[in-house]
């Protein structure tokens, strides 16, 4: 399979990431949260019984606190990753689902109590945490030549400070994706952007169905529609230069990567029209897909999406009903352009139970519980246990790329990445006011890259 490798960015590495640009593509993704909405505790208990895996740790006893901004299906699937660590250790994990993910920020700052482990922190804290001890370094306790010969390249790329690497992935993700219930849509895949917007859907149905809602993150499922059709409408290079603060949201390039998203939002081609799109959770904006009759024939998202499938209909099988075609082109001359991301934990005490969670979940045994669990790939290279054709699918899309670039929107600084949400949002309930939305962007651009 091949491998990730990056491009460096000047303005990234200011933020404190090492790269941004995946070329000469093989394997791999960014990081990216599922479910990023408001904070909500969550108690550990075991889901479905899990195969075995071991963490190779012994006995240790204790507590050990971890925050997670997954929830539902992803939630359960974690749980059954943590049984068998939880068995052979004897180590108690108190686990709170946090979606709210600037909790670790405002804990920091108000020097109060931080989990063990958790999710990173936004990338414009990272060199700042890594420097003041707030995060610890993996070298401290992880054989890092077993860990970097199988994770995927593209992913030691990132979480990187001063040589040192502090984000243990353990996920990875390619978006993207075009769903679509297969007993509905029987044709061929489209291979162009043109091809896609030409198909009829039946009678009473839109072609797409879209929902940006997710709570103060509310957007986000589009920057990763538009982050699609910037890298195969103008390219990886503008892709880059996006992301490193250099190309202006009104160029022509990113304006007209905003009007072809409109096509899939517009009253005439989405289910329920704008209003229903603002209002839709991302994770039920697949339900008409599957309802009797059908509300649409289209969602793109990422690979992760497929639980929420199953959590609305538990009867729906993978392939039979459940399926997807990647991303169609758009310009020809930027074809092979994929998108992906990846989850990651970093360590925030330095404590025995800590460390060996840490080395835990860097072991493709627990990796492939994840895999196993449905919806994911792994970081792990070697794993490869998917339960599904869908997801080996997803793999060989990711295998065949010709470029494999990082989610745009997660390497913002966090002010560019709020005004691109709204951006988002104020665009798609009204289209006519795109100049003046890009306009302020481009401000916003400029005081978040210090310009």
């Amino acid at each position: 399979m091949p491998q990730f490798s990056f491009k460096p960015m000047t303005r990234a590495v200011a933020l404190g990431v090492s790269a941004v640009l995946v070329v000469a593509a093989c394997s791999g993704g960014t990081t990216s949260s599922a479910e990023p909405s408001q904070a909500a505790p969550t108690s550990t208990s075991p889901g479905a019984s899990a195969p075995a895996a071991s963490s190779s740790t012994g006995e240790i006893g204790g507590e050990l606190v971890v925050w997670t901004a997954w929830g539902g299906g992803e939630l359960t699937a974690f749980q059954n990753v943590l049984k068998p660590f939880e068995d052979e250790t004897g180590i108690d994990v108190r686990l709170t689902t946090v979606r709210d993910i600037t909790q670790l920020t405002i804990n920091v700052e108000a020097g109060t109590s931080l989990p063990d482990v958790a999710f990173p922190p936004p990338p414009d804290k990272l060199v700042e945490y890594a420097q003041s001890g707030v995060i610890k370094p993996l070298e401290g306790f992880l054989d890092m030549a077993a860990y970097t010969k199988d994770t995927y390249p593209a992913l030691l790329e990132i979480g990187v400070v001063d040589a040192q690497h502090y984000q243990l992935f353990v996920k990875t993700q390619v978006k993207g994706l075009f769903w679509y219930n297969a007993k509905v849509f029987t044709g061929p895949a489209p291979k162009t952007w043109d091809e896609l917007l030409s198909i009829s859907p039946p009678a009473g149905a839109k072609l797409f169905c879209v929902g940006l809602e997710s709570g103060a993150d509310s957007g986000w499922p589009a920057t990763d529609m538009i982050e699609n059709i910037v890298m195969r409408q103008a390219g990886a290079e503008v892709y880059a230069k996006w992301i490193d603060g250099t190309q202006k949201w009104s160029s022509p390039e990113i304006k007209a990567a905003f009007e072809t998203y409109g096509q899939m939002v517009s009253e005439a081609n989405v289910f329920g029209g704008p209003n229903t799109v603002l209002t839709t959770n991302f994770g039920r904006a697949g339900k008409p897909l599957f309802a009797d009759p059908p509300g649409c024939l289209f969602l793109e998202q990422a690979t992760f999406i497929t639980s929420f499938f199953v959590e609305d209909y538990p009867d729906l099988k993978s392939v039979d009903d459940i399926d997807f075609f990647a991303h169609p082109d758009i310009d020809p001359a930027h074809a092979g352009n994929v998108e992906g991301f990846a989850d990651s934990f970093v360590m925030y005490n330095d404590t025995p139970q800590a460390k060996a969670l840490m080395s835990y979940l860097a072991t493709a045994d627990a990796q492939s519980l994840f895999v196993a669990g449905g919806g994911t790939l792994a970081a792990n290279s070697t794993v490869q246990n998917f339960p599904d054709p869908v997801f080996k699918k997803a793999a060989d899309i990711a295998a065949g790329a010709k470029n494999l670039l990082v989610d745009a929107a997660d390497f913002f600084p966090a002010d560019m990445r709020t005004g691109f949400y709204k951006g988002i949002l104020d665009f798609t309930k009204d289209q006519s006011k795109l100049d003046s939305i890009l306009s302020n962007l481009d401000q916003v651009q400029a005081a978040s890259y210090g310009e």
